[in-house]
């Protein structure tokens, strides 16, 4: 077991280590890196595009064709296998480039550490690669410094780190090298610790390394990477269970095809060849390159959306998804803290306006004057006493640089016109009094004519005690009320702001950079500035959205609970006395108990990565279909475990980008949104792209099963059914790939996770279409066999142009689930129209072209005879419109997918 550093002082780290303050002698650094390794983490295994080509050939669909093929090729039937070879190889290559394409796209993983580090080696100070870092190292470091490794604090100075990308706080984590008793305690609770992958944001700080490499917190989550099985999109596993029901069919069927056709006396050589053409038939040959281009389409248009998918199995699976678990620091949140609240003697005053951009402005709250000048002088003396830097940037947002809080409040100033250059040229800085976790306050005196001034900034209780007056809304100085400015302090609070009090005040004219007062006295309070990591401004429109559409949200977050209960309750996530559980509590459940409670709270604070993977698969044991979102390491294992990771594209980890299916490019929650619209109509033109080959395949099975029960010749040879699955069928799947989606897709729920690909009433509809089909084929066939006025040749060529006429009819029934054809104009998606009349098209080329002609059995027919096929294909229409109308007077009560959304 890992030493627990945390709890050991300097002194018991440095032995245990066999480090000192003087560093390791270069020997024996030598000898740990060549024992330890490098601190680096092992690159991944990159996916090479030959496993990626092949990969194309995997699935149950795939070896359904495979043996299709197979068996062709064994019956001496080359064309067959050769029309379902191309059908293969035409899936795959579509499949291998749009993958290729989005690996491309994606930033690499793990360049977290690729940094240099200022070490102490044999009492002298060096900087070398972090990589030849080794346990013992005495790292120095100051602030803007990635940290190269897990450090145990030796010494600091007002250091702050950013550790959102591991630990999801939102908020820079004051250091100190105090040891922690608690030998469980998180990484976000060791504050005498340093992790690999954060970020010195203030202060200097001198730490031994503890772990680098794999050995480090960073390293766990990579190690995590490894062992967690990655969760199968919604589309997959919909698409398994289809292709096995097909499988069985196909099995079932050609063994009653054999059966009936030796019994009514057929030959062993004929019935085989009954059982192929049947197994042409039932098998959806298309079906994999249809459901290919049906998902590539919806990459490009997610793509288009900001939505980045790297595999096309995941294109649909936010359109699944029942549940969305969301990180917040970072997603919900800008992860950029905002200043919100001014509070005064004279009242309280929000302050507008999200994250660094400096747009907003300052409105009084509860019946405070619209005019108040404490106010200005607040964010004044906010601005001295600051040591960050604020400039235009090159794009819509400022370059900002320094602590976060110092940042905020500059951004703050500048809503109400001020900035501190303008200020320090007016009245330059003489000194300052850096902030220091002991000191708990910063100050900057500065200089006007002959007069000094103190501005300063911190602990609000801290402050009070330094003040011996307030400002009021005039100017004037009044009686300092201690306990209204604690009761803001807590209000303020308990919406899980983060507050500071302000003040200034004279000081002596003698102050200088070397004669500055430890504490200065008799202040005047200005009042209290509170911030927060402000919402994404879309977020709550995002969330808005979500509960439309019945996608649970749920935030699981390393901050604090009270702050991220505020945040879900402002997002309008939950209620504003929702229930937060921690991580702790959930150390203290077992798996039954946790499943209980993941299916009704809405918000966990302070989890760890393992918290996170529980509470994927506590959801997942329970049906749900989860998504989820983040963009710090500390989800990655969570991301790979989800049915689908969505990870965040500019500020997101290189971990976690690995990790996730989908990445956001835009960092934008309510792409999320987008991305759920997107896949809602790639499943739904999946499902109607399913319909359409399923249901026109079982007709063709029905047609041939109905010609050998009345004693007539098979309606088609194999190449002429496999003419009409994969050509003309193939093109109208095309049109119906482009469907642009219904209007009210974002006010639907989910589809129930069990739910196959065909539900109930799809069900119905492929049993009334396959024997409207079937019995047209079938009929029309008798009829022109029994005339006597048509060859079987020439009946079989007719009811081929009738089964290319109904495939026309049908892909305008496959349109909508629910919505009448009549209502579902074509010109709505020109694309299905044009694919109809292509198809169309080729099939009368192909009527009237020699090669096609001996290939097919087929040749030109009379315009009776077209029109007569026509008016025979409009009864599958008729049949459709009447189910759909029965399907509709049974809504809402019945409608596919129908859950209650988890309320909070």
């Amino acid at each position: 077991m890992a030493e627990a550093f945390h709890t050991l002082t300097v002194e018991q780290s440095l032995a245990a280590l066999g480090s000192s303050l003087e560093g390791l002698s270069a020997a024996e650094a030598a000898a740990r890196l060549a024992r330890d390794g490098r601190n680096e983490l092992p690159p991944p295994r990159r996916t090479s595009w030959l496993v990626i080509l092949l990969r194309q050939f995997a699935g149950p669909l795939i070896a359904v064709l495979l043996v299709a093929a197979v068996v062709s090729v064994l019956l001496g039937d080359l064309e067959d296998a050769l029309f379902i070879g191309i059908v293969l190889v035409f899936n795959a290559l579509i499949g291998f480039f749009q993958e290729v394409k989005a690996e491309r796209e994606i930033i690499r993983l793990f360049t977290l550490m690729h940094t240099t580090a200022r070490v102490e080696r044999e009492d002298e100070l060096r900087e070398i690669d972090a990589a030849e870092l080794v346990a013992g190292d005495i790292v120095w470091l100051e602030s803007g410094a990635r940290v190269p490794a897990d450090l145990r604090l030796l010494q600091e100075r007002d250091a702050a780190v950013d550790e959102a990308a591991l630990t999801g706080e939102s908020t820079p984590v004051s250091k100190d090298v105090a040891p922690i008793p608690d030998p469980d305690a998180i990484p976000a609770e060791r504050r005498n610790m340093l992790f690999a992958g954060t970020a010195v944001t203030r202060g200097r700080a001198v730490g031994v390394v503890t772990a680098t490499g794999p050995r480090t917190e960073l390293g766990e989550v990579a190690r995590e990477l490894e062992t967690t099985r990655r969760g199968k999109p919604p589309l997959v596993m919909r698409m398994e269970k289809l292709s096995k029901l097909v499988a069985l069919g196909t099995v079932v069927g050609c063994g009653l095809v054999f059966g009936l056709g030796v019994a009514r006396g057929f030959g062993i050589a004929d019935t085989f060849l009954m059982a192929v053409a049947l197994a042409v038939a039932a098998i959806p040959e298309g079906l994999p390159v249809s459901i290919t281009l049906a998902l590539a389409i919806g990459l490009k248009r997610m793509a288009a959306r900001k939505v980045l998918v790297r595999r096309l199995e995941a294109v649909e699976g936010l359109g699944s998804c029942t549940v969305i678990c969301t990180d917040k620091t970072g997603t919900l949140t800008l992860n950029q803290l905002t200043v919100t609240r001014i509070a005064t003697a004279g009242g309280m005053h929000e302050v507008t306006g999200a994250g660094y951009a400096l747009e907003g402005e300052l409105r009084p709250l509860d019946g405070a004057p619209a005019q108040d000048g404490a106010v200005r002088a607040l964010l004044e003396s906010a601005a001295f006493a600051n040591e960050a830097t604020v400039a235009k940037g090159a794009g819509p947002e400022p370059a900002v640089s320094g602590d976060p809080t110092d940042v905020a409040l500059l951004v703050a100033a500048a809503k109400l016109g001020l900035r501190r250059e303008h200020l320090l040229e007016h009245a330059p800085e003489v000194a300052i009094l850096p902030f220091e976790s002991e000191r708990q306050f910063a100050a900057s005196y500065t200089r006007l004519d002959h007069a000094v001034s103190v501005h300063l900034k911190g602990a609000p209780e801290r402050v009070l005690h330094m003040c011996e007056n307030a400002m009021a809304v005039d100017g004037s100085m009044v009686v300092l009320d201690t306990e209204l400015v604690r009761r803001q302090v807590a209000a303020l609070s308990s919406q899980g702001l983060r507050v500071l009090g302000v003040a200034r005040g004279s000081a002596p004219s003698d102050v200088a950079a070397d004669n500055v007062p430890d504490r200065p006295q008799r202040l005047t309070f200005l009042g209290l500035v509170a911030m927060r990591d402000a919402p994404r401004p879309e977020a709550r429109e995002a969330v808005a959205a979500c509960r439309a559409a019945q996608v649970r949200v749920i935030v699981a977050t390393g901050d604090h609970a009270l702050t991220a209960a505020a945040i879900a309750h402002e997002l309008g996530i939950v209620e504003a006395d929702a229930r937060a559980v921690t991580g702790r509590e959930i150390e203290q459940m077992d798996d039954a108990e946790f499943r209980d409670v993941a299916a009704s709270v809405n918000v966990f604070a302070r989890v760890t990565p393992l918290h996170k993977l529980r509470l994927v698969h506590a959801l997942s044991a329970q049906g749900e279909l989860v998504a989820m979102t983040g963009d710090g390491a500390n989800d990655a294992a969570a991301l790979k475990a989800a049915h689908v990771g969505v990870a965040m594209g500019r500020k997101g980890t290189d971990v976690a980008k690995e990790a996730a299916r989908v990445v956001i490019t835009d960092d934008n929650f309510a792409s999320i949104v987008a991305g759920i619209e997107e896949g809602r109509i790639v499943h739904d033109n999946v499902r109607n792209v399913v319909a359409l080959l399923v249901m026109t395949g079982v007709g063709e099975v029905f047609a041939i099963l109905l010609c050998i029960l009345i004693g007539l010749p098979l309606p088609f040879t194999a190449v002429q059914l496999l003419w009409a699955n994969l050509v003309t069928e193939g093109l109208q799947v095309i049109g119906l790939a482009l469907e642009p989606g219904e209007p009210d897709i974002l006010k639907r729920p989910p589809r129930p996770p069990s739910e196959r690909i065909f539900n109930g009433p799809m069900i119905v509809r492929t049993l009334l279409v396959s024997l409207v089909i079937g019995g047209a084929i079938a009929g029309t066939f008798w009829y022109l066999t029994e005339s006597r006025e048509f060859s079987a040749l020439e009946a079989s060529n007719l009811v081929l142009l009738l089964l290319v006429l109904i495939e026309n009819i049908h892909i305008g029934n496959c349109r909508s689930e629910r919505r009448s054809g009549f209502l579902n104009s074509p010109l709505r998606n020109p694309w299905v129209l044009g694919a109809a009349i292509l198809a169309q098209g080729v099939h009368l080329l192909a009527m009237h072209w020699g090669p096609t002609q001996k290939l097919l059995g087929l040749e030109p027919v009379s315009l009776t005879m077209w029109l007569t096929m026509f008016a025979i294909s409009l009864s599958v229409f008729a049949a459709v419109e009447l189910h759909k109308l029965w399907v509709r007077l049974r809504a809402p009560a019945d409608r596919p997918g129908a859950r209650a959304a988890v309320g909070a």
